[in-house]
């Protein structure tokens, strides 16, 4: 898989050795209260199952280790893309996902990780609409998704394994047109 690099960081593949750090990273209720997938108390039984699963993606999916330019061995969070998973969501929608470790919050480094994260989807891989979504509790995830371009679709309801509970979230959208208008746009 491709490496991607952006102003400060290097969005790169994950690595078994990686493992002890998403576990020092994610095992934070407040991280895993955010989304849909991650378990909380998050082990390293829970990182190294996470990590075999990544080396069977399909061609549509990508996932991305966030690190600093300056520190690329040492993974900040994650991101990716692929086939929507969970009960609630449609085999054919494409979702798009991310998080950072609570020392990395407010700076910025997630909406840099997702515009290139969505150019990726748009531009190496053949998707024409993601369809994601962000739960209420966390409106700072939303202004990510509209910085990237994300379209707000209305109210839903989206369980959060991390918590154990239903949420009301947000739906956002994004297609590869409006993507292409708002490239064509910013140059």
């Amino acid at each position: 898989m491709d490496q991607i690099e952006t102003e400060r960081l290097l969005l790169r593949p994950l690595r078994d050795t990686d493992a002890p750090r998403l576990v020092k990273l994610a095992n934070h209720a407040e991280i895993a209260h955010m989304l849909a997938t991650m378990p909380h108390p998050y082990s390293l039984s829970d990182a190294e199952d996470f990590l075999e699963k990544l080396r069977d993606l399909p061609a549509n999916a990508a996932q991305f280790g966030i690190t600093l330019k300056n520190a690329p061995d040492e993974v900040i969070g994650g991101t990716g893309y692929g086939p929507a998973s969970g009960p609630d969501k449609p085999a054919h929608e494409i979702d798009f996902g991310y998080w950072l470790g609570l020392d990395y919050w407010g700076q910025g480094y997630a909406t840099e990780a997702a515009k290139a994260v969505i150019r990726h989807a748009f531009e190496v891989s053949s998707i024409e609409q993601i369809d994601t979504e962000h739960l209420t509790i966390n409106p700072a995830s939303g202004r990510v998704l509209a910085k990237a371009g994300f379209v707000d679709k209305g109210e839903r309801t989206c369980y959060s394994q991390g918590s154990g509970e239903t949420r009301p979230s947000r739906k956002m959208v994004l297609t590869k047109a409006r993507y292409l208008e708002q490239k064509a746009q910013d140059k």
